[in-house]
């Protein structure tokens, strides 16, 4: 929690000091969940709570920069297909549960012009993209190696709905992915590249398998959730609304060379 303030606080200084436009404040909160190696995952078991908090820098009525911090439980219950581990022939129960920590920079692009708390914009859909970073810890015991923490990039992206609810404060519904570039974070690291047998002896041997595919099987996460959102500074109040909603790709930006002529 100290983490998740302590960068929420540096992000806000940094949009402070660009002190333009519009500037939001929201939090969020919802579950998350993953995609890995696992087969079989009982995802009535596998989905965890997951909450957060952003600051959007609006550049104009169509599209702004925001900065996310979610923290979460990451985890799921299920089978790995393990035919390649001997030992344990056929499928291996697994599970795991971990804290994750996400922090991303977004560009989000809002299909219809939308100002939080402008009667003239009362809603809008929305998608976004960008790139973040992942922080957690991982115990890879299945191949004798010890625990760490890991630090891995990431491309988040995803789609939701926004709306108005007062003058200052509206609210979201949102959707997203995060690709990541480990595949630590379900406690199997590549596990393809593994075989796992007992000898002769009834000793568990693990014997690493070289292959050419390095980046088929990175762990991906996804959240889903709600988010409040609340207007900080209502910054440029002279943004022009001079085309009709259904002109979605219109960007809402004032051409001033066209009014001169």
């Amino acid at each position: 929690m100290k983490q998740l303030l302590m960068v929420f606080l540096i992000g806000l200084m940094v949009f402070e000091a660009h002190g333009q436009q519009s500037v939001d404040i929201g939090f969020f909160g919802g579950s998350g969940t993953y995609f890995g190696d696992m087969t079989k995952t009982e995802w009535q078991k596998s989905i965890n709570p997951a909450y957060g908090a952003f600051m959007r820098f609006n550049f104009n009525p169509r599209y702004g920069l925001r900065f996310n911090v979610f923290n979460s439980n990451i985890g799921a219950v299920g089978e790995f297909d393990s035919q390649k581990w001997n030992a344990d022939p056929n499928y291996k129960y697994w599970d795991f549960n971990k804290n994750v920590l996400d922090i991303s920079l977004q560009f989000e692009f809002n299909f219809f012009k939308y100002i939080v708390g402008d009667k003239a914009t009362p809603y809008s859909t929305y998608v976004f993209g960008g790139v973040g970073m992942q922080s957690y810890s991982y115990d890879l015991q299945y191949i004798g190696q010890p625990s760490g923490s890991e630090i891995t990039p990431t491309i988040p992206f995803g789609l939701g709905f926004k709306f108005n609810l007062s003058k200052r404060i509206g609210l979201g519904i949102e959707a997203g992915m995060r690709k990541t570039f480990s595949d630590k974070l379900d406690n199997l690291d590549d596990p393809l590249s593994y075989e796992i047998t007992n000898n002769l002896s009834n000793v568990v041997e693990v014997t690493q398998v070289k292959y050419t595919d390095q980046f088929h099987n990175n762990d991906w996460t996804s959240y889903l959730g709600v988010h409040l959102v609340y207007k900080l500074i209502y910054g440029n109040k002279e943004w022009t609304l001079r085309t009709p909603k259904q002109n979605i790709l219109d960007w809402g930006i004032e051409n001033n060379s066209k009014n001169r002529k």
